[in-house]
């Protein structure tokens, strides 16, 4: 089984022209050489904006939860025993 999938795509001449001065100096030995490492920072860039996305998500709902979680209601289940969080050893 091929560890690799030809993909084709269409890319501005403009684009392809600097493509090959790059491989012409070599900088890189093919155009796909260029592709696969464009779309691994494409990749990566794209999974930082996605990780702070999720933290700018978390931190709008903690002062949220932080207020539950010191809520007259919460006390009430103190008072009463509650429910456990966590198991007992």
């Amino acid at each position: 089984m091929a560890t690799t999938v030809k993909v084709s795509a269409r890319i501005p001449k403009g684009l392809v022209e600097k493509m090959d001065k790059l491989v012409e100096e070599g900088l890189y030995s093919s155009r796909s050489e260029i592709i696969k490492e464009a779309l691994r920072d494409f990749l990566l860039r794209r999974r930082v904006v996605e990780d702070f996305e999720l933290i700018e998500y978390l931190k709008s709902v903690e002062k949220i939860l932080k207020e539950d979680w010191e809520s007259e209601a919460d006390e009430y289940w103190d008072e009463i025993g509650g429910v456990a969080y966590e198991p007992k050893e």
